[in-house]
């Protein structure tokens, strides 16, 4: 049977003429592909040019890569060179001093060291490889050529008061009561800072008040380790000699007579205001009625210019009677604690031993004052005078504190958190230098003179009546 032909799976349309309506499709579809041939001819020259720049660029990239390939080999070249040479220097170095040096111990014994460059491993002959490996640690170099010309005493003992504030045996005194406390020891970096350069660097800033940057260049320290040392001796000072040299007078001392014009009187209160920088923090707070900012002391004195009590810290704003009523003073002779069992029977009253102040202060049974009325008697007029004189100790303290410590006097740089430590640490060498006798140059004072300034007082609207009655004791007492 002959083969039937095979028919298109999809029905065929016929139009109006009667062609097939396929043939219509076909010619559509050629004349649809000729704006895409025209198309692929165009590619070709835009791919070339992108092919162009993008090869362009690759090779741009491989240069500086190779460029900087050759840069680090080189570098690497320049090390390892260095580093042969290095340890060839000190090869022929430790070769020498083995054969210059003296024949080697038995075995099993110790070996002679390398000098600096070896004492820190004995066996350097069985690991010679470790020690060609030279360390080096980079230090700015710095002179001390000042203090190597004082340590040999080249000060005479007025240039030595003169520039460190106190005499050469109180200074020896204070370095062999605080080298516990602030020397430290060598490390391998470096070698520790002796304990008398620390004492002689705090001593030279509280003394001259000279920028950290003068004693950076007298000493050959860094400007930070002088701000440390400075902390760390000041609080040496306070934790070790305060205790020592700053405490209340013993009341049977004060009953046999202690050296002020007025019986039972153990000392003067008195303020003073340290200038200091304005700080971050609260600043209006530290600017005092004088019109600059400060930071308030308030200290009690004997009869020999000492300070037995301190407290330091409250703002220049704050007045007199505001910081006595936040000190541990005000606590503790409130509480009958300051001086117990010390009273004394004074015209049938008991007088119990007591403080003087200027009239800025409250009046109480444990803190007298001045008579303030216009009109007084003959015994009213002779206790103020007995009482003004009593209170030119505490002037005459502050005058010498301020004198000796001039970093008291100039506007201070330093923390505020720091500065109670500082200031404490100021009144404590005071005291030493009193003690001991040290001379004060009478200049130091003239210079104080011109920046003190009084207090000015202050209305209170109520008198105790038992301190009315001790003062009025005291003054029937004191004869003319």
């Amino acid at each position: 049977m002959a083969a039937r032909p095979e028919q298109p799976s999809w029905p065929l349309s016929t139009g109006p003429g009667g062609q097939p309506q396929q043939e219509e499709a076909e010619e559509q579809e050629e004349e649809g592909e000729a704006p895409r041939r025209q198309g692929l001819r165009r590619l070709p020259t835009l791919s070339r040019g992108t092919v162009a720049l993008c090869l362009l660029y690759y090779l741009r990239l491989q240069r500086g890569r190779r460029l900087r390939e050759a840069a680090r080999r080189r570098r690497a070249a320049h090390h390892h060179r260095a580093q042969a040479r290095s340890r060839q220097r000190f090869a022929l170095l430790w070769l020498g001093r083995r054969l210059a040096g003296a024949p080697g111990p038995p075995s099993g014994g110790p070996r002679p060291g390398l000098g600096r460059a070896g004492d820190a491993d004995p066996e350097e002959g069985d690991r010679l490889p470790r020690l060609l490996r030279e360390r080096r640690l980079w230090s700015k170099a710095r002179s001390s050529a000042f203090w190597e010309i004082v340590r040999v005493k080249a000060f005479s003992p007025w240039e030595w008061v003169e520039n460190f504030r106190v005499s050469p045996t109180t200074f020896d005194y204070l370095c062999s009561q605080l080298r516990h406390a602030i020397q430290r020891r060598d490390t391998n970096m470096r070698r520790a800072i002796p304990a008398d350069v620390r004492l002689a660097m705090t001593l030279w800033r509280l003394g001259a008040c000279t920028e950290y940057r003068a004693v950076e260049q007298l000493f050959g320290v860094s400007r930070s380790t002088v701000c440390k040392i400075l902390r760390d001796v000041c609080e040496a000072v306070v934790a070790i000699l305060t205790p020592a040299y700053v405490r209340p007078p013993d009341p049977a001392e004060v009953a046999a007579g202690n050296g002020f014009p007025l019986p039972q009187l153990a000392g003067v209160l008195g303020s003073l205001h340290v200038p200091i920088r304005a700080p971050n923090e609260n600043a209006p707070g530290y600017y005092n009625r004088h019109g600059w900012h400060s930071l308030v002391v308030q200290a009690a004195v004997d009869s020999r210019g000492c300070f037995w009590d301190i407290n330091v810290g409250c703002p220049g704003r704050v007045t007199d009677s505001q910081v006595l009523c936040t000190s541990e003073l005000y606590q503790r002779a409130q509480e009958g604690e300051l001086f117990p069992g010390g009273s004394k029977d004074v015209r049938g009253v008991q007088v119990p031993v007591f403080l003087l102040g200027s009239c800025s202060y409250p009046f109480l049974p444990w803190l007298m004052r001045p008579y303030r009325d216009e009109a007084l008697t003959p015994a009213q007029q002779r206790f103020n005078e007995y009482a003004a004189a009593a209170r030119t100790v505490v002037g005459v303290a502050f005058g010498r504190l301020r004198g000796r410590w001039r970093c008291l006097t100039k506007r201070n740089d330093t923390d505020v958190s720091f500065l109670p430590t500082l200031i404490a640490a100021c009144c404590t060498l005071h005291n030493v230098c009193e003690a001991r006798g040290d001379v004060f140059q009478s200049c130091w004072m003239e210079e104080e003179q011109q920046q003190r300034e009084e207090h000015p007082f202050e209305e209170d609207e109520e008198e105790d009546v038992e301190a009315v009655e001790i003062r009025d004791a005291l003054a029937s007492a004191l004869r003319g």
